[in-house]
């Protein structure tokens, strides 16, 4: 019995390693507004995770400011929800749908106000490690130029791991994130993305399929491998 659970482990372990867990994930498909067209109602963040557990807000800049539409909806001024992508989708039944579509924004004297703008992320990692992010991102010539990706155990302070340049580009591409073991088995882990280098108001970064993937905790994955062989010796 002894070698047999040993086994178990040791197969499982080898299998867990292989292959990360889906933690979150965020198709933004589902952004059609009341009145008509698409966008964020003033209501619409903390924004739940489409699969998997998670939450995102927004913050900085004027991206908490809202105003009526044309369709009569309380809308983000500057968030809007613009046509997304396939690429990076969780599986083929997901369509391009939209995106989460942040704009430069102005003060009414000052374009770009919204530079410093971020869109935060909170998961659960208590039985997770090694978290990797993929997600879709495209811009326009004058929307933002960087990405800068943070972590935070506390909400509060955020430490930057990794920046993404280049992001005004106007075709999608997926980036894909180095690995980050700062938030390995955190209850409540908090990852940033803040936008930088915009010049319009008008001009934007799109993220769509944004993916949160991590191995497995030992004692998660022993549980597992416990209970299928359990389920083993049963039949």
């Amino acid at each position: 019995m002894k070698k047999t659970l040993a086994a178990a482990f040791a197969v499982t372990a080898i299998a867990s390693a292989a292959n990360a867990d889906l933690v979150a994930y965020w198709a933004q498909n589902n952004n059609a507004l009341p009145g008509g067209g698409n966008g964020f109602l003033s209501t619409a963040f903390p924004q739940a995770a489409d699969v998997g557990s998670g939450t995102i807000s927004v913050g900085g800049g004027l991206f908490a400011q809202t105003a009526v539409n044309a369709g009569g909806d309380d809308v983000y001024s500057w968030i809007q929800s613009f046509a997304g992508t396939t690429l990076n989708v969780l599986d083929a039944s997901y369509i391009a749908g939209g995106s989460i579509s942040v704009q430069g924004g102005t003060d009414g004297t000052t374009n770009g106000i919204n530079n410093g703008g971020y869109i935060e992320f909170a998961i659960d990692m208590t039985n997770f490690s090694s978290l990797v992010i993929s997600y879709d991102t495209r811009g326009t010539s004058t929307g933002f130029t960087s990405q800068a990706w943070s972590w935070s155990t506390d909400g509060s302070n955020f430490t930057t791991f990794e920046t993404v340049s280049g992001t005004n580009a106007t075709a999608w591409s997926t980036k894909t994130l180095a690995s980050l073991s700062a938030l390995d088995g955190v209850a409540t882990a908090f990852i940033r993305v803040t936008f930088d280098g915009a010049t319009t108001s008008s001009g934007n970064n799109r993220l769509d399929n944004i993916q949160f993937n991590a191995i497995p905790a030992p004692c998660a994955i022993a549980l597992l491998g416990l209970a299928g062989l359990a389920a083993r010796r049963r039949r």
